[in-house]
């Protein structure tokens, strides 16, 4: 991977990893993820994210769709070590939440965020959008801020 380009740690599109190649162990860091009602609004706030500057290639907006095939792809596809690691460390808070969300018709815009200054910025661009949820993995905790 150039030194361009994201390791997203979710997303079963053809430019992602197949699930035998993503780690045993799902441990994203330097993301932000915010939930949205739909996805006309998680579209325009990624706008509103590229406009203050963010990269289009730091921006990932994933439809309630999107989320539950890649979900169900991922299922299907993972090898059995994964499938081991899974059963001890997933969070199943953190799955029903998700997907959830997803089940609801929500959308998720994943944000490449390298340190804490540029996931409070997200937050900032972000404050007038209709933002139901958001998740900050960083480098050494996971942080979460429901608004709705």
């Amino acid at each position: 991977m150039s030194e361009d380009e994201v390791g997203w740690p979710t997303g079963m599109s053809d430019q992602d990893p197949a699930a035998r190649e993503r780690p045993l162990v799902f441990n994203p860091q330097g993301f932000l993820v915010a939930i949205l009602q739909d996805n006309d609004q998680a579209e325009q706030a990624k706008t509103a994210l590229a406009d203050a500057g963010f990269a289009e290639r730091d921006l990932r907006v994933y439809t309630s769709r999107q989320i539950l095939d890649s979900w169900e792809r991922f299922q299907a596809e993972r090898s059995l070590a994964q499938r081991v690691a899974g059963a001890v460390t997933d969070d199943p808070a953190t799955i029903e939440q998700y997907f959830g969300y997803a089940r609801q018709g929500r959308s998720a815009l994943w944000v490449h965020v390298p340190d804490e200054a540029d996931a409070n910025r997200v937050v900032r661009v972000l404050a007038d959008h209709q933002v139901l949820h958001f998740r900050h993995y960083g480098h050494d905790r996971q942080q979460d801020l429901h608004i709705g």
